[in-house]
């Protein structure tokens, strides 16, 4: 198995308590299925706790957990466990090849006295000819082999397979939760919360959306300045943008901010804001503009996105949502 860094133990994951304890009685009963599905959102660690468990499959100490010091712990950790195979898309999906290869496998008995573990990842890009291929195998399951397949979706997944795998969907996480695990992955303390509320409960998109921060702060500052100097100076988009989906970012963040602002003036309340980390920002834009400019401003930056999105002027687009923020029209 190559590829794989980080593996992680069930004691590490974040959330999904209920999932966990339902793997973790599988593992202490020895009850465990020879297929299983993890589908849910992007980002909220399907394919972290699919790893988990074929750690936890794999470790000889018997436990419901990976046991970190057994040499298939160790293995499994570094990446080099000769039981756990991953599969990934090869291009724009998971080929016949691939999965002929897998169940050619399946048949043999593992390196060690323990199992074999075939994780699938991306599983929805499975061809129809490979589906089949992998269907034969979940037929006849082999003895020891465990198969663990991670898709966003799971409706693209051949009912067929879906039948013979047992199923578990993985939810959006908590906002306390993503605070957590940014923290722990990326020490971004400070901006945790801010990242937690953007990300719509997706700790892979929140860490994503790192490198985004930084926009979204330009755009900020580019508001703040046209708040403050309202019908005095036309305004003009960063020189940053350099194409049409930075464009794209560049309104979704004006969007997502001018919406705080609205919350702020009529809920008054910090903890409905997604920008929490630019409240007194967000306070300052909120004593600008009335409240019927604030709905004026969301409207434009909507019709925006739409134009934008289609095949719009992107100069003229933008230059229609910023006169609104600059009061001119």
């Amino acid at each position: 198995m190559s590829g794989v860094n980080s593996l992680t133990a069930f004691r590490e994951l974040t959330g999904h308590e209920k999932i966990k304890a339902s793997l973790t009685a599988a593992l202490t009963s020895n009850r465990v299925s020879h297929a299983y599905l993890f589908y849910g959102p992007p980002g909220v660690g399907k394919k972290t706790a699919g790893l988990a468990f074929a750690r936890a499959l794999l470790c000889s100490g018997g436990g419901d957990d990976a046991c970190e010091v057994c040499d298939d712990c160790i293995r499994s950790r570094r990446g080099v466990h000769p039981d756990l195979h991953l599969i990934r898309p090869d291009g724009a999906s998971i080929k016949i090849r691939q999965l002929r290869d897998i169940c050619g496998e399946a048949v043999f008995t593992s390196f060690g006295e323990g199992r074999q573990v075939f994780l699938v990842e991306q599983a929805e890009r499975m061809t129809t000819a490979a589906a089949n291929s992998f269907l034969k195998t979940l037929e006849e399951p082999v003895a020891g082999v465990v198969f663990i397949l991670v898709t966003d979706d799971a409706a693209a997944i051949p009912s067929t397979v879906l039948s013979r795998c047992l199923c578990y969907r993985f939810s959006s996480l908590s906002r306390e939760d993503v605070v957590t695990i940014i923290e722990r992955e990326a020490g971004h303390a400070g901006q945790a919360y801010a990242l937690a509320a953007l990300s719509g409960g997706s700790p892979g998109r929140a860490l994503a959306l790192l490198d985004g921060l930084a926009g979204r702060d330009r755009a900020l500052q580019l508001a703040l300045n046209l708040a403050a100097g309202r019908r005095t100076a036309v305004p003009a988009p960063p020189e940053e943008l350099s194409g049409r989906e930075d464009a794209q970012e560049f309104v979704n963040h004006l969007a997502v901010l001018f919406r705080d602002v609205m919350v702020m003036q009529q809920a008054g309340r910090n903890e409905l804001l997604i920008n929490i980390d630019r409240r007194d920002d967000i306070a300052g834009l909120a004593g600008a503009y009335g409240r019927r400019e604030v709905l004026d401003i969301l409207l434009t930056a909507e019709e925006t996105a739409r134009r934008l999105a289609g095949n719009a002027n992107q100069r003229l687009a933008l230059d229609a949502l910023l006169l609104k923020i600059a009061g001119f029209n």
